[in-house]
């Protein structure tokens, strides 16, 4: 083997060693070194929320934490609140039975009650009870579904689904490679094969920790679990101090030798108890001359300050604004919150492609086979947008659309029919229906026909020449009139 151009390994002293480590150090100050008390600060997982068999505890944060409820709720709300809507060359009877299916399945409210199970538990599934003639743990064979063969989808939580062997898929051309091959439901021994399981994930972990956790990732409430309980102790604490917002201090002569008796503990008591009777009924207390009195107030000037810097906290680690997650205007000199919130529904559009289409895609292909639809068919959609328009900027649009179309329509890119069919999709105007565009369509082809027979009989009679509209007429959008 020729060695030329190759070093031999060199092994560096210590000296060497410790001009290549970096860092700040300071012998003084004792910073950097082992005297440091941050040198012995570590991060570790003392919680762990989402480890198999502590779902208790997150059930009690969802359940009594109203923090913790929003975390896990908001986000599938919003990727669900105003769902999808099928466009492109659909045949508009095809597009009605994908809708009526979907309502009938309730397939939003399955994605969004699955989505919040794995924000909460780390993971979350729809099941696809679905008949392609096969048993449930042989993979699915969309070509093998016949029309009606999906029955019914239900959404399942971590604690009713499980992986049924720690063998994951391992070729990596599927979808599904490094997941669970196989699940199955508590208590039973059945097994269902993964391509008839939509599965969604909390936050993705490393793969050695993925599979220590048992094929699961972990809650969104795990990161916020130390804050949370911050929050909780601060408003707690708060809570307490408004009972001791006044404190009565009274002082007594020979006190600790009243109380060495019972009698003289009765005594003090109902003295007391009196005093304070009095002075609750007429703001008047009498006191003995050797009896000292006075208040002491508990103020709480700070701890508005210090909730707000608590709840920020929660809603900068929830990717949550603070105008979303506690439902207050934003602060500061012309602060409306709108940009937070516009960032907001662009985060949540982009987790809607990332997140929910790959399995819309999957789960379309299953539904067009139950439909009788050919599963390979186009079936485009859009999700629809989250950010509601002001009625002048709805206005600004239809405005611009409608001379759009006019010049399109003078010019005979389009007709009338499309520009009909485009309001009808738009829900611009209730009135324009199927059938109205259907009366429409009639209408153009008869005055068409009319225009030919009209031209056909003017050229015959000499009126017009050839090539040349016949005069009298215009031609407006495709259409002679």
């Amino acid at each position: 083997m020729n060695r030329e151009g190759f070093e031999p390994a060199k092994i560096l002293t210590d000296e060497e060693t410790r001009a290549m480590r970096d860092g700040l150090e300071n012998l003084v100050a004792e910073m950097g070194t082992a005297q440091d008390k941050r040198a012995y600060s570590r991060f570790t997982n003392k919680v762990g929320l989402s480890r198999q068999g502590n779902e208790a505890e997150l059930n009690d944060l969802y359940r009594t934490n109203w923090v913790a409820g929003k975390v896990v709720d908001i986000i599938p709300n919003d990727m669900t609140r105003e769902w999808r809507s099928f466009k492109g060359d659909l045949d508009p009877e095809i597009i009605k039975d994908l809708e009526d299916e979907e309502n009938r399945l309730q397939l939003a409210t399955h994605f969004n009650q699955a989505h919040k199970w794995a924000r909460l538990y780390g993971v979350g599934f729809v099941v696809l009870g679905v008949d392609d003639g096969q048993d449930v743990s042989m993979p699915l064979d969309i070509k093998r579904i016949r029309p009606g063969g999906l029955r019914h989808i239900k959404s399942v939580d971590r604690t009713r689904l499980l992986p049924a062997e720690q063998v994951p898929v391992g070729d990596p051309l599927n979808p599904a490679f490094g997941f669970p091959a196989y699940y199955r439901f508590a208590e039973t021994s059945t097994l269902i094969h993964h391509s008839r399981v939509l599965r969604f994930n909390g936050v993705m972990l490393p793969f050695n920790e993925f599979r220590r956790n048992n094929y699961c990732g972990d809650s969104v409430l795990d990161r916020l679990y130390d804050d949370m309980i911050n929050l909780s102790t601060v408003t707690t604490g708060a809570a307490s101090m408004v009972y001791e917002t006044n404190v009565d201090i009274v002082k007594v002569k020979g006190l600790m030798g009243l109380l060495m008796t019972a009698e003289g503990e009765s005594l003090l008591r109902k003295r007391f108890t009196l005093a304070g009777l009095m002075k609750s009924f007429n703001n008047m207390l009498l006191l003995d001359s050797e009896e000292d009195f006075n208040t002491k107030t508990n103020t709480f000037g700070g701890l508005p300050d210090l909730l707000d810097r608590y709840m920020l906290l929660l809603a900068a680690g929830s990717d949550i604004p603070a105008t979303r997650l506690l439902g207050e205007s934003a602060s500061g000199f012309n602060a409306t919150g709108e940009g937070d919130m516009k960032n907001y529904y662009d985060m949540v559009s982009s987790a809607q492609q990332t997140v929910y289409k790959p399995l819309l895609d999957y789960f379309d292909r299953v539904m067009a086979a139950g439909l009788g639809i050919d599963p390979d068919a186009d079936m485009e959609y859009e999700f629809n947008p989250l950010f509601q328009m002001t009625q002048k900027e709805t206005s600004d649009i239809q405005f611009q659309n409608a001379q759009r179309d006019q010049i399109y329509l003078t010019n005979g890119v389009i007709t009338e029919t499309i520009v009909a069919q485009e309001l009808m999709q738009d829900g611009v105007y209730s009135n324009v229906t199927e059938d109205y565009i259907e009366e429409l369509e009639n209408a153009v082809e008869l005055a068409n026909e009319a225009a030919e027979d009209l031209a056909f009989q003017q050229a015959a009679q000499g009126g017009g020449e050839e090539g040349n509209p016949v005069e009298g007429t215009e031609e407006t959008g495709g259409t002679t009139v």
